[in-house]
């Protein structure tokens, strides 16, 4: 019989953790918490440096005035804020439309209130074509669409599928009229929500 290993523990990451670090060959004693080391240690693999490196750096900053923990704590946050904002950027509606108006094939991009947020042509084709009465120019107003499961569930079960598309049938409603149909639907990257692209089938 095969014991399984239980789970490592979670690293404390408010913990203070002692380090020794070897600056221009002497050695510093640095006490901090450990998701800044945690930090740190990311920014140095950013920057394709040594940890001590950073260290040399923010000393070299202070010049033997200032505290050099407190510089190393900001050196570690400020990086957190340039990684942050460079997410926000690359997951805004701008990136969503794109990913949705290269589709060649009719999508759209939906949140979890039921609204679309954006389309492509072929999706505005698709539903003209279907609702000989629509002539708006945008399928966002007077049209209903669902898919066959809950929004939590499908989102759910594309964060937990590796990236893969997950197959979902979806309806849409205009008045009295609807049209049913078959997608496979993406998890977009949205700083604020989730989002779901649909890719419309046949």
């Amino acid at each position: 019989m095969t014991l399984s290993r239980p789970d490592s523990p979670e690293p404390d990451l408010s913990a203070l953790r002692f380090r020794i670090i070897t600056v221009a060959g002497q050695r510093r004693g640095i006490k901090l918490e450990e998701i800044y080391w945690s930090t740190l240690v990311e920014l140095a693999a950013h920057k394709k440096c040594k940890l001590a490196d950073i260290v040399a750096q923010c000393e070299k900053s202070i010049e033997g005035e200032g505290n050099l923990t407190a510089k190393l704590r900001y050196v570690a946050i400020s990086f957190l804020k340039s990684e942050l904002s460079s997410a926000r950027e690359r997951s805004g509606l701008s990136v969503i439309a794109g990913q949705v108006k290269a589709c060649p094939s009719p999508a759209f991009a939906l949140t979890g209130d039921k609204r679309i947020i954006s389309y492509n042509p072929a999706f505005l084709t698709f539903v003209q074509t279907r609702f000989a009465r629509f002539q708006q120019a945008s399928p966002a107003q007077g049209l209903r669409l669902s898919f066959d499961i809950q929004f939590a569930d499908l989102v759910a079960r594309l964060k937990t599928s590796m990236g893969q598309p997950q197959p979902a049938g979806f309806t849409i409603g205009i008045n009295e009229q609807l049209t049913r149909g078959r997608l496979n639907a993406a998890l977009a990257s949205f700083a604020d929500q989730d989002v779901v692209i649909g890719f419309i089938l046949g």
